[in-house]
C-alpha cells in the first residue's frame, strides 16, 4: 500500500494561501495520502488488529511499528510531495499506542516527529512523551513560524517526515507500537496558483493498443518509439520548465488509456485485472511506461498534467471497441453510460493521484453528453453530468489544478463586435478573416484555462501577431479572470509550435526569440504557457523544436529581457486598413524599387520616376502623399519606424517599397 501526502482544504474565493487540518491516513478508513518510503530498525504493516477498540481509536485495524531489539529507537519515513517552502505555522498530529503496560512507562518514552530537507539537511523535531501503556493517546506537534530552520526553505523545502518511536537507551527486546489517523496542516498553494508563472511542454503519449504498437520493434511491425528517452529530455535539458502537459488517455480518444489496470472495472465486473475491451489499455508492461514518465518529469520538479479526452468511449472506438463499450454499460450500469463513464475515470485518477500528477487538461468538455438513463438532450442534465464528473475528479484528486476545454471567448470592439484580423503580413495567402482569442474564465470549474487559441482551421497561425497584441498584453494587465464573480482561473495560453497540433510534419511556426518573448510577458505576469512542440518518430522531440525549447531554458536561466514586439510589416486588422488593399501588400514582399538612404533620417530618393508617391504606415493607413515634380521627399516628421511606399508611373502601374525612418 502507498501513502501519499495531499491536502484536503477549501479555496478561498480569490485563492489566497490557507491552513487546513486534513486527515492524511487513516487505516481504517484507506485513507492513504502520505508516501510511507521505508523504516530504520523496525518494520511496518498495514491492516493490523487494533489493539484496543474502547479508547480514543475505535477502527477495527490500524498500522503497526515493530521496533527491532537492542537499538534505541526506530523510525517510520513519509514523504511529502507538497513541499514546506515558506515560514509559516504547521501542526501535524496523530494518535499512537505503546504496547507495554502503564505502570511500565517512564519519562524515557518518548514519540518525535521531524520535518527534513533532504538536500540541505536542515531538519527541526519535537519530542513528546507516552503517559499511557496499551492505550491510544493523542498527539499534536506544533512548529511554529520561526521553528523551522531558515536555510530548509531552499534547495526544494522541506521534503520529508519522521516519526521516531525511543526510550533513550538500549533495549534487549522488541517494543511494539501502533499508529494511526494522522492529521495535518500545511500552507497549500491554491489550485489557481499551481501553474502561476509557469512555462511548459507537451509530451505525447499515446494510449491504449496504440501505445502497444508505438513501442514494438519496427521488426514486430511496431514503431520503435522511445518515450523514456522523450520524457527524460525533457526532464533533463530544461530546467526551468516548470510543468508538462502528457496524456491520461490519447489524443482525441477517450477509449484510448496510458494504464491497464483499474481497481473500479474490478470491483464492478468481480474479476481481477478486469478490462472491458483490450484496444482500451495497454499490456500490463507497457503501462509501466506512462508510471516511468510522470516519475522522471516528477523527479525534476515539473508539474505534471494529464491530458484527458471526456467524450463517452464508444465515440471513436472501433466498431468491436463500441460493443464492448455498450454491454459493460447495459451489463453493469443498467445502460447508464454516464455512471460508467465517471466511475471508469474515477479508477483511474485514482492511481494517478498515487502517481503524484498535479492536474487535468479534460478536452472535449464542451461536449460531454455521455449516453444516460436521465437523458441525452436535456442541457440542464449535461451541466449536471459535467458538475458531477468535475466532482469525481476533486474528489479523487483533491489537489489536482483542472481545465475544461468549453466555452472560448475572443476579443470585441467598443460596439460588441468581434475584432477580425485581416492580414498577418505581407506573405499572407490566406484571406479568411479570424477572431483574436481572450483568455477568460468561462465555466464554474476551471482552475486554469484550456488556453486555446482561435481554430487554426479558422485561418489563425499559432504564432499570431494579434494574440502579442491583444492575447498576451490581456495576461499582463490581469493575469486572473472570475466566472461570475465566484471562480478564480489563472489566463494559460497553449500554442501549437508548429503549423499544426501534435505533428511533427508540418511548416515550425515560432522561432526563439518569438517563442520567448510570448513566455516572459506571460510568466512575468503571472500567466502561464504551454509550447504544444510534438513527440517525433522516435519518442523524443523533433531537433528543430528542440532549439527552440533550450533557447527557452538559456534565456529563463539568464532572465534576459524579452525582444521588443514590432507588429509584422503589411498585418492589420479588418478596417483597419484605409488605403492600402491587401493585393498591394503582397506586392510589397516582391518590391524592386530602391531607396536611398535607407533607412532614412529627414528626405530620400527612389530609383524611379514617379507621378505619385504615397507614404502609409504598416496597417496601410495613408499619411503623405507626393507628386512627381517635388524633388524634396521629406518625411522627418514620421515617427522612428517601418514604413509603405506605393510608387504610381505615368502609364498607371504601381510599384511598392519599404523603408526605415530613424
Amino acid at each position: 500500500m502507498k501513502l501519499k501526502l495531499l491536502i484536503f482544504s477549501s479555496l478561498l474565493l480569490f485563492g489566497s494561501k490557507i491552513q487546513a487540518q486534513s486527515l492524511w491516513y487513516e487505516n481504517e478508513s484507506q485513507t492513504e495520502n502520505i508516501i510511507f518510503t521505508n523504516t530504520l530498525d523496525g518494520t511496518f504493516t498495514l491492516n493490523q488488529p487494533n489493539p484496543n477498540t474502547g479508547g480514543l481509536n475505535t477502527n477495527t485495524v490500524s498500522s503497526k511499528f515493530k521496533r527491532k531489539s537492542n537499538v534505541t529507537r526506530g523510525f517510520l519515513y513519509f514523504e511529502i510531495p507538497q513541499n514546506i517552502v515558506s515560514d509559516a505555522l504547521y501542526t501535524i498530529s496523530l494518535k499512537a499506542y505503546i504496547d507495554i503496560p502503564t505502570a511500565d512507562v517512564s519519562a524515557v518514552n518518548r514519540i518525535r516527529l521531524y520535518l527534513t530537507n533532504t538536500t540541505t539537511g536542515d531538519f527541526k523535531q519535537i519530542t513528546l512523551k507516552f503517559t499511557k501503556g496499551q492505550e491510544w493517546e493523542q498527539f499534536s506537534f506544533i512548529f511554529n513560524p520561526g521553528d523551522l530552520p531558515a536555510g530548509g526553505f531552499l534547495d526544494g523545502g522541506y521534503n520529508q517526515m519522521h516519526i521516531g518511536y525511543g526510550n533513550g537507551q538500549v533495549s534487549t527486546s522488541e517494543i511494539t507500537y501502533y499508529i494511526d489517523q494522522i492529521y495535518g496542516s500545511m500552507e497549500q498553494k491554491p489550485l489557481v496558483d499551481v501553474l502561476k508563472g509557469s512555462w511548459g511542454g507537451r509530451f505525447y503519449v499515446r494510449g491504449g493498443e496504440d501505445l502497444d504498437q508505438y513501442v514494438a520493434p519496427i521488426a514486430d511491425g511496431g514503431k520503435a518509439y522511445d518515450y523514456i528517452a522523450g520524457a527524460q529530455e525533457m526532464a533533463n535539458n530544461y530546467p526551468t520548465m516548470g510543468h508538462v502537459i502528457t496524456n491520461a488517455t490519447n489524443n482525441a480518444n477517450s477509449q484510448l488509456w496510458t494504464l491497464r489496470t483499474n481497481l473500479n472495472v474490478d470491483a464492478v465486473m468481480g474479476v481481477p485485472n478486469s478490462i472491458i475491451d483490450e484496444e482500451f489499455v495497454p499490456s500490463l508492461a507497457n503501462e509501466q511506461i506512462i508510471i516511468d514518465v510522470i516519475n522522471i518529469l516528477k523527479n525534476k520538479s515539473k508539474k505534471v498534467i494529464l491530458y484527458l479526452n471526456t467524450l463517452s468511449p464508444g465515440d471513436r472506438a472501433t466498431a468491436e471497441g463500441a460493443v464492448a463499450w455498450n454491454n459493460y454499460v447495459d451489463t453493469y450500469f443498467s445502460g447508464d453510460g454516464h455512471a460508467a463513464w465517471v466511475n471508469l475515470c474515477e479508477g483511474y485518477i485514482k492511481r494517478f493521484t498515487d502517481l503524484g500528477v498535479d492536474g487535468y487538461w479534460l478536452d472535449a468538455f464542451g461536449s460531454y453528453n455521455v449516453n444516460s438513463s436521465l437523458g441525452d438532450s436535456d442541457p440542464e442534465n449535461t451541466t449536471a453530468q459535467r458538475a458531477e464528473f468535475v466532482r469525481m475528479v476533486r474528489n479523487a484528486a483533491p489537489n489536482a489544478t483542472i481545465t475544461t476545454n468549453i466555452d472560448k471567448d475572443s476579443f470585441v470592439d467598443e460596439d460588441g463586435e468581434l475584432i477580425l484580423v485581416d492580414t498577418d503580413g505581407v506573405d499572407d495567402i490566406d484571406e479568411r478573416d479570424y477572431a483574436i482569442i481572450k483568455m477568460t474564465a468561462t465555466n464554474p470549474w476551471s482552475d486554469f484555462t484550456a488556453g486555446h487559441i482561435t481554430p487554426l482551421g479558422q485561418g489563425a497561425p499559432p504564432n499570431s501577431w494579434a494574440y502579442e497584441e491583444f492575447t498576451v498584453t490581456d495576461i499582463e494587465e490581469s493575469s486572473t479572470s472570475v466566472y461570475k464573480s465566484s471562480k478564480k482561473t489563472l489566463k494559460h495560453l497553449f500554442l501549437p509550435i508548429r503549423a499544426t497540433w501534435s505533428s511533427e510534419r508540418s511548416d515550425l511556426m515560432f522561432d526563439g526569440e518569438q517563442a520567448y518573448r510570448f513566455a516572459k510577458r506571460i510568466t512575468d505576469a503571472g500567466g502561464s504557457v504551454t509550447f504544444s512542440n510534438t513527440t517525433s518518430t522516435d519518442g523524443t522531440t523533433p531537433d528543430d523544436e528542440v532549439e527552440i525549447l533550450e533557447f527557452l531554458n538559456q534565456q529563463f536561466t539568464n532572465n534576459a529581457p524579452a525582444s521588443v514586439y514590432q507588429r509584422p510589416l503589411g498585418a492589420f486588422l479588418v478596417g483597419e486598413n484605409e488605403n492600402l488593399s491587401t493585393k498591394d501588400f503582397h506586392e510589397i514582399a516582391n518590391a524592386t524599387i530602391k531607396i536611398y538612404p535607407n533607412p532614412v533620417k529627414n528626405s530620400f530618393k527612389i530609383s524611379e520616376e514617379f507621378v505619385s508617391l504615397f507614404v502609409y504606415d504598416i496597417t496601410g493607413k495613408a499619411l503623405l502623399q507626393f507628386s512627381g515634380d517635388e524633388d524634396d521627399l521629406n518625411v522627418s516628421k514620421l515617427n522612428t519606424g517601418i514604413y509603405l511606399l506605393k510608387v504610381n508611373d505615368s502609364q498607371g502601374n504601381s510599384s511598392f517599397a519599404k523603408f526605415i525612418k530613424q
